[in-house]
């Protein structure tokens, strides 16, 4: 029997999270299940075995004991539900996904049963500088907790300021299924397409790039399409910097869309414009957004910024181009570089394929997850 590890989750599964369904649906040496709150998007991400607490039965017993403790902040699910949960499951390996989920599992951590946590990048950054109790729950977290990963060094440098010892610390990269995607890089005479992806949120500087798209591209046949929807910025805020910088006619806004048509959006595109920098509230991108790397493993050229990971998910010069975040004239440049020279947009949207496959791939980032496991063991 195959040593069992239990992923723990919020939610599964948002469509901003696909990078753990990769994990958990490619487990090879261990058993793995799912344990969350919630459920979403099961159609696109279903998997079993599955212990969801709001897919309970509303006649049983236990949904509405526990659901009433939550709802009056008695007890919370992590310490009515997991309980059940862990002694039908018997896991080998705890594996919270974010850091509060970790929190919420310390209790849990035997000598024989290791608590491994994921963290991605709110949860190091945003949530502690609004929450100053969850410094001192990360406190005791790092101290019980066995393994905390991450996705590459400006993330783990986060953990190290917060106290995590260094020694319990290992990159493991966002992974995503090469099998299932089919490069189209951009071609020398089609209409440029630039995309931007991600929530209205200051740490995507959205703003900036419609700003720097018109600077770049205004007037020419060159579309900027907007995926995503409404958080700190609203869409007509949005549309009136277009609006002001002449653009309107040229900026597209999806809204948010399914998975595939997400995906369609990245297939169909020049290149992928990722401006991200640190809001003022603190929130930072802590890793890198996973659209990056999915573009790429497209064949899709990225202008971005060197916030966070991202240089170290996208390589300057070679599979994109990186500017200063908040650099409207740099970030112009970059795409001018781009508009101006499609054969070298075509040499960067292929060196960023075999990137992608060398460094992303879940082929061999899985293994590489278990071979982890296996030295707390």
């Amino acid at each position: 029997m195959s040593d069992k590890v239990g992923h723990f989750v919020r939610s599964y599964l948002p469509l901003t999270q696909t990078f753990i369904y990769q994990y958990v649906s490619n487990h090879d040496r261990y058993q793995p299940f799912v344990c969350s709150t919630f459920s979403e998007n099961l159609g696109m991400f279903g998997f079993e075995p599955r212990e969801t607490f709001m897919d309970l039965s509303r006649w049983s017993p236990q949904f509405w004991r526990d659901g009433i403790l939550a709802k009056f902040d008695i007890r919370d699910i992590s310490e009515t539900y997991y309980p059940r949960v862990l002694e039908r499951r018997d896991p080998d390996i705890l594996h919270a996904h974010f850091g509060p989920i970790g929190v919420n599992l310390v209790p849990y951590r035997e000598p024989d049963r290791k608590l491994v946590t994921s963290f991605y990048g709110y949860d190091a950054s945003k949530l502690v500088e609004e929450n100053n109790g969850i410094r001192a729950d990360y406190r005791r977290l790092f101290d019980r907790g066995d393994l905390f990963l991450i996705e590459g060094p400006a993330m783990q440098e986060k953990l190290l300021e917060l106290g995590c010892p260094e020694s319990k610390t290992a990159i493991q990269r966002i992974a995503i299924d090469m099998s299932r995607i089919s490069p189209q890089y951009p071609t020398e005479n089609s209409p440029l397409r630039v995309l931007m992806v991600g929530r209205f949120t200051e740490k995507k500087g959205i703003p900036d790039g419609i700003k720097a798209f018109a600077k770049a591209c205004g007037g020419t046949n060159a579309e900027l399409r907007i995926v995503g929807g409404e958080k700190e910025y609203t869409r007509d805020r949005l549309e009136r910097i277009a609006n002001s910088a002449g653009i309107r006619d040229q900026v597209t806004f999806t809204g948010y869309l399914e998975y595939d048509e997400y995906l369609a959006e990245i297939n169909q595109c020049s290149l992928l414009l990722a401006p991200s920098k640190r809001a003022e509230s603190g929130d930072s991108e802590g890793g890198a957004p996973t659209v990056l790397i999915e573009a790429q493993a497209t064949g899709k050229p990225v202008v971005s910024t060197t916030h966070a990971d991202i240089p170290y998910i996208v390589e300057d010069n070679k599979t994109g181009v990186l500017t200063q975040p908040g650099n409207i004239s740099e970030l112009t440049e970059a795409l001018k570089r781009c508009v101006s020279d499609r054969k070298e947009m075509i040499r960067m949207g292929k060196a960023g394929v075999q990137r992608m496959k060398e460094r992303h791939s879940i082929t061999n980032l899985a293994p590489e997850l278990e071979d982890k496991y296996d030295q707390l063991r």
